[in-house]
């Protein structure tokens, strides 16, 4: 897998395709398990059949570095466009999912002339407006800063882990086969957890715990209207990991904003509902240069 010196730090990607480039920002919060970076998803091919499609392991996510310095969430973005320069490219769309959403509304804003299109599925321009959720990961987070990643990851394992829940467990399954999805995807990182070195998911945890401090220190809310890129947000509306978004209101303030909700659907809607990988290509085609 090729790798580029970005930023200060490795990071590793894939390149599939050809045509117009498209960045891909995988989700999770980095470390172990959720951190696993970016695996090819389901529609690589298609995708590749008419852009360039550059999959990336986010910094202190699966095969990248794991840099001990302070990430923030312009510090993502700029990852993405030093990644496009080493690959010759000074535009892209960019399409996040779940956690990969805020970074790809950072890089919008941050580097607007770069951001061909934006792609949002599965997110919301926050991490959480739980203010009891936010406490304890400032309270880990200041753990780790004061006291060292081993103190940090004892915590973890005394009073359990922190942040959102990905698995959207606040709802049950609402079928024996989305049950049995979760329950899979649990094990595969249990098991990926039990071939790992104790010092080394120490010094993952960590670089969790500072990629959750960029989503705490990012509420892009108060600025989706200074979006200039042509931007589609795809939400379930029964989505429990980021609910209720306020993505409507956002549409209705930017021009540049298409909103599409799927009624009822629940986080991972693009799986569940594939009809919302038709519209992200027409998208993504249509605003193409």
């Amino acid at each position: 897998m090729p790798e580029a010196a970005i930023n200060g730090t490795t990071i590793r990607y894939e390149v599939h395709g050809s045509g117009f480039p498209l960045v891909f920002v995988h989700g999770g919060f980095g470390g172990l398990g959720t951190g696993a970076g970016a695996q090819a998803p389901d529609w690589l091919d298609r995708f590749a059949a008419d852009f360039t499609v550059i999959l990336y392991d986010r910094r202190s996510s699966g095969r990248s570095g794991f840099e001990e310095v302070e990430h923030t969430m312009s510090l993502f973005a700029g990852d993405i466009q030093a990644l496009l320069a080493e690959l010759g490219f000074d535009r892209a769309h960019v399409w996040g999912t779940s956690a990969g959403g805020q970074i790809t509304l950072s890089f919008g804003l941050d580097h607007p002339a770069a951001a061909a299109a934006l792609v949002v599925a599965d997110s919301a321009p926050w991490l959480s407006r739980d203010a009891d959720l936010r406490a304890k990961l400032r309270e880990r987070i200041d753990l780790l800063q004061r006291e060292g990643a081993q103190a940090a990851y004892a915590a973890r394992r005394e009073s359990g882990t922190v942040g959102l829940n990905l698995f959207a467990a606040a709802r049950p399954a609402q079928s024996e086969a989305e049950q049995e999805a979760r329950d899979a995807q649990r094990s595969r990182i249990q098991a990926q957890l039990a071939k790992i070195p104790r010092e080394e998911r120490i010094a993952k945890y960590a670089g969790e715990l500072r990629t959750y401090e960029a989503y705490l220190g990012f509420d892009g809310s108060a600025r989706l209207d200074a979006l200039s890129s042509p931007t589609l947000i795809v939400y379930g509306t029964a989505d429990t990991v980021f609910p209720a978004a306020g993505w409507a209101e956002a549409a209705a303030a930017n021009p540049m904003i298409t909103y599409h909700p799927v009624e009822g659907a629940e986080h991972g809607l693009t799986a569940a509902h594939p009809g919302t990988l038709d519209e992200i290509h027409a998208f993504l085609s249509a605003n193409t240069p």
